[in-house]
């Protein structure tokens, strides 16, 4: 098994759900208590799987989260996606293996929740470009970011109307430099926004959120780093 520093790769066979515990792959996560995780082997930066897939959290020794098909990875998907949020801090075990006695293979990757802030009460914002409400965040150069008010993709968000978002770069003390934006996020997210940006260089960044056209809407936006 080749191991990296967010996700790792396996392949397997006869796993029993990933029940077995000398067919399944496994991988070790050092959670904070009240920290929030997704993981999966689709539906996440740099996941990948062929056959059916099947993940399985433990902590340490009971059962807290599993996965079988994810249907947020799209119609009829044999990938896997699980959320969890931690109740106490400790060394997680997550089991990945394949659905019953078959075989697959997988990339699991891990996105851990950075923020979570209310923008409330949104409205005549023009596409997001006046009256947003504005949050700033470092981060690390070659970090993967999930910006969301998606629920079904980013645990934590949600939306309430048509939502908006941007991601200003600071430059010269002010942010005047946009690096993403979306409207809609896909068919899961109905109208709900998300980006997945990988941030070039470490700084400050700024995101906006607003509503579509001149309407008016409500969010919970989820930060993600995977």
């Amino acid at each position: 098994m080749k191991h990296r520093l967010a996700f790792f790769d396996y392949s397997a066979s006869n796993t029993n759900s990933a029940q077995d515990i000398h067919e399944s792959a496994s991988s070790e996560i050092s959670l904070a208590a009240g920290e929030t995780v997704m993981l999966g082997t689709c539906g996440l930066t740099d996941s990948a799987f062929t056959g059916d897939t099947y993940l399985r959290l433990y902590s340490p020794l009971t059962l807290v989260a599993a996965s079988d098909d994810s249907e947020i990875c799209g119609p009829d998907s044999m990938g896997s996606r699980l959320v969890y949020t931690a109740l106490a801090a400790g060394i997680y075990t997550l089991r990945a293996g394949c659905f019953d006695v078959g075989a697959c293979s997988g990339t699991v990757a891990l996105s851990r929740r950075k923020a979570t802030f209310a923008a409330p009460n949104l409205r005549n914002t023009h596409n997001a470009t006046v009256n947003t409400f504005n949050k700033q965040y470092h981060f690390n150069g070659g970090e993967v970011i999930r910006v969301s008010t998606c629920g079904a993709t980013a645990l934590g968000a949600n939306a309430s109307g048509d939502t908006l978002l941007r991601i200003f770069q600071q430059s010269s003390g002010g942010y005047t430099t946009e690096v993403a934006n979306n409207d809609n996020a896909g068919a899961a997210c109905a109208s709900a926004a998300e980006i997945v940006y990988s941030v070039p260089s470490a700084g400050y960044y700024q995101i906006r959120v607003g509503c579509a056209a001149n309407t008016a809407c409500s969010a919970t936006v989820a930060v993600y780093s995977e």
